[in-house]
């Protein structure tokens, strides 16, 4: 077995990289893969902008020629920065259920954290706002959102014997979406309207990604700043950041179910959903061109299932009504498009109380748990 770093600007070698978990899940029903240009997109040092402010190594492990196990180890340099820590964090691992493997790939990546000087060890993390992150730990029956990562049931064992200690917990829940839109509580509807009429909120959609791109990424470099990254503590993500961002979004998204807050014509909230299209990426084996983008297209006007993967208003509207205003939409959203019947809550921090306890208010089933680690190295 060698563990060796690819060379990211070879497509032979990046694609050894990409597609092994193809490999490794073949067969999992529950197993979505990447949109592939995502997939390929955190590998392009030259136009990726995390590789402006930050670095990092994809690892392979490989046994009598056949590739084995992954591992992306990252320097997040601005991260570390902005905090005074001194972490590597890691992201896409995927191995065989191997504990030799397992060890000699994050032994790798320690090692490579180590000679840039970093002493903790962290993930897994993503690249950039939005990515799914951390280890599932329960719910592996479950198909998980787009996005949002899956492994197999041994993984956990696997690097917990290795010496990472949970750190977080992160849940991801189920609702019915006809039985919440019949039980909404009729008052933070009429919450919801007081505010707007009071304060002169109102609720904007884009009429396609073309404008919505064009429109929203600039305003929302400040939004999301100022809604989010207070809550984690993370820096302050660029325009660079936000408009990939927003670019990534708007190739699955449906412009009718993102929902942004305007006050004084200004952005002040969001509540993102999005038609759940993993059975079309499962069909497509991730490609969004050819027959994989009909395949794509489809599931985007047939599925039954919805994504909420993102809500945030800006703090000084917090206490003074507008979190109903969010909920409010989140209800209108499942309640003017009655075709869906299920929805995915995605990612909400065990840190984040007063979010999880609102959601199971409304019926929100948290089966799908998620783990990030850490260790000192």
């Amino acid at each position: 077995m060698r563990i060796y770093e690819i060379d990211t600007s070879r497509r032979r070698e990046a694609n050894r990289f990409i597609k092994f978990p193809f490999r490794l899940y073949r067969g999992c029903e529950q197993w979505v893969p990447p949109i592939m240009p995502d997939a390929r997109f955190q590998l392009n040092r030259k136009k990726n902008a995390f590789y402006r402010r930050n670095d990092a190594a994809f690892l392979l492990a490989e046994r009598d020629g056949e590739v084995v196990g992954r591992i992306v180890v990252m320097e997040p340099r601005y991260y570390n920065e902005f905090k005074g820590t001194n972490n590597a964090h890691f992201y896409l691992f995927d191995v065989v259920e191997d504990q030799a493997v397992a060890d000699a790939l994050l032994d790798a990546a320690a090692d490579w954290a180590r000679a840039r000087g970093l002493t903790h060890f962290r993930g897994p993390l993503g690249f950039r706002p939005f990515d799914g992150f951390g280890m599932l730990a329960r719910g592996f029956e479950y198909r998980p959102a787009v996005g949002i990562p899956y492994n197999y049931a041994y993984y956990p064992r696997l690097v917990e014997n290795w010496g990472f200690e949970l750190e977080e917990r992160v849940y991801s829940g189920y609702v019915n979406v006809h039985k919440l839109v019949r039980e909404f509580p009729q008052r933070v509807l009429d919450i919801a309207e007081k505010v707007k009429e009071r304060y002169g909120f109102e609720v904007k959609t884009y009429p396609d990604k073309r404008t919505l791109v064009r429109e929203v990424a600039p305003p929302l470099v400040d939004l999301y700043n100022r809604t989010l990254t207070h809550i984690a503590g993370d820096p302050p993500v660029s325009e660079d950041e936000i408009e990939e961002l927003a670019k990534s979004i708007a190739m699955i998204a449906d412009p009718r179910l993102l929902k942004f807050i305007m006050k004084d014509g200004e952005l002040a909230g969001f509540m993102f959903a999005f038609p759940d299209i993993s059975r079309g990426l499962q069909r497509s084996g991730g490609r969004l061109y050819g027959p994989g983008l009909l395949h794509v297209l489809w599931d985007m006007r047939t599925t039954t299932w919805l994504n909420f993967n993102g809500m945030g208003i800006l703090p000084e509207y917090q206490g003074r009504g507008g979190t109903a205003i969010m909920y409010a939409e989140l209800y209108r959203t499942m309640a003017d498009f009655p075709q869906y019947e299920h929805g995915d809550v995605v990612q909400i921090s065990e840190f984040n109380a007063q979010s999880l306890n609102e959601m199971k208010k409304f019926g929100v089933d948290f089966n799908k748990t998620h783990h990030i680690y850490k260790r000192d190295i």
